[in-house]
């Protein structure tokens, strides 16, 4: 569960319930991204410890939801300890999308989000080839880097080089919504939410070190582009993003979503309620913009509101809820901010540089406390009605 995506709170959660179901009489568990202890006390006084190292974590959401009702079930019924080897052996076995499935996905999300910032019919078809052969930089760079934060930077660069080739041969006239569609790719969303998630359970190793991994591949994104420009001398940048027709942005978050769903091996109904949750997300958004003034305060609320429905959506489908909330949250995540930051302060622009950065930070602050509020609704909320049907009862 840990290596495809859950938060730690969860597999500390499903540790400790399936020992308990099979005859402990108590479990410490103590899980950071790297690393998980497990401590079984057995009816007869004895206490057995394992430690395994994770050596990586990837985003399989699939692989999660079916670990996650095999979890469910164990608890529940009587299995044999061969019937779970059986059934996690096949889950762990299951296949991801094709490949080529994934690198469509790219080339949807980079053309969606080109459109969703206001880019122009070349733009977005240049956006899309260029998120195609950023799928085959990511694949490479997993397998032969198999570093994180330096596949990062190497995505980061081939995102701004192969976008002014399209510049420098006269096929668009900006490479903005280019660069900021893809870059959506890369940004670290799943680990920034699963951060979050993790601080506010109590689990603070584990959410800082996601975090701090979440703002070093912020870092080696700034890193990839900066090279560039230091490199070549060129900042083609106009200081803002277009703003798209209203249902062009709908559609370009609900297809952004899609494909990161897709890329996340989101299956079946919860693809299209994921998806959903994305389109859903920003309508509300473009609502509140036109009543509130400060953009911090609708992603706070469009951010609550997005948790809430993943919540919904978990009980419904039974399911998890961060396979919901990840991909929707994708169109809040401040990528064009970002971008333009770094562009700011490449071209010294002491004042929009610091107009940029402070939205940024402001924005994802909002992103982290709507996020941590609606989680703190939910379980006080659940607490209460299981209160008040042990009253009953």
């Amino acid at each position: 569960m840990l290596i495809s995506g859950a938060e730690v709170h969860r597999v500390e959660d499903s540790m400790s319930r399936i020992c308990t179901a099979l005859g402990a009489v108590r479990v410490d568990c103590f899980i950071i991204t790297s690393s998980m202890v497990i401590t079984v006390h057995s009816a007869d006084d004895r206490a057995y410890t394992e430690t395994r190292r994770i050596k990586s974590i990837g985003t399989d959401f699939d692989r999660l939801d079916k670990l996650n009702a095999l979890s469910r079930r164990i608890c529940a019924s009587e299995m044999s300890c061969d019937e779970i080897r059986r059934e996690l052996s096949s889950i762990v076995k299951g296949k991801a999308y094709s490949f080529r499935l994934q690198c469509a996905a790219y080339a949807l999300i980079a053309a969606a989000f080109t459109a969703f910032f206001g880019g122009d019919l070349p733009q977005i078809l240049a956006s899309a080839v260029v998120g195609a052969v950023i799928s085959f930089v990511v694949r490479l760079a997993e397998k032969v880097i198999q570093n994180i934060i330096f596949s990062k930077f190497v995505s980061s660069l081939s995102v701004t080089v192969l976008s002014y080739v399209f510049l420098w041969i006269g096929a668009v006239s900006r490479v903005d919504e280019i660069i900021i569609g893809n870059i959506m790719l890369i940004i670290p969303g799943l680990g920034f939410t699963n951060a979050l998630r993790d601080l506010f359970t109590g689990d603070s190793i584990a959410g800082a070190l996601r975090s701090l991994e979440a703002a070093i591949s912020a870092v080696a994104i700034a890193a990839g582009y900066i090279l560039f420009v230091f490199v070549s001398g060129d900042v083609s940048v106009s200081g803002h993003s277009g703003s798209a027709l209203i249902p062009v942005q709908i559609v370009g978050a609900f297809l952004g979503s899609l494909g990161f769903a897709v890329l996340f091996n989101i299956r079946g109904r919860k693809l299209i309620a994921t998806a959903l949750g994305g389109g859903f997300g920003w309508m509300l958004f473009l609502f509140l913009n036109t009543v509130i003034a400060d953009e911090a305060i609708c992603y706070f609320i469009v951010a609550m509101s997005i948790s809430l429905y993943s919540e919904i959506m978990s009980r419904v489908l039974k399911a998890p809820a961060t396979i919901f909330i990840a991909p929707s949250l994708i169109p809040l995540v401040p990528g064009a901010s970002l971008y333009y930051t770094m562009a700011f302060a490449l071209n010294g622009n002491t004042d929009m540089f610091t107009v940029r950065a402070t939205g940024t930070l402001s924005l994802s602050a909002a992103l982290a406390i709507g996020i941590i509020v609606s989680a703190i609704a939910t379980q006080l909320m659940l607490k209460l009605i299981n209160l008040a049907k042990s009253k009953n009862n």
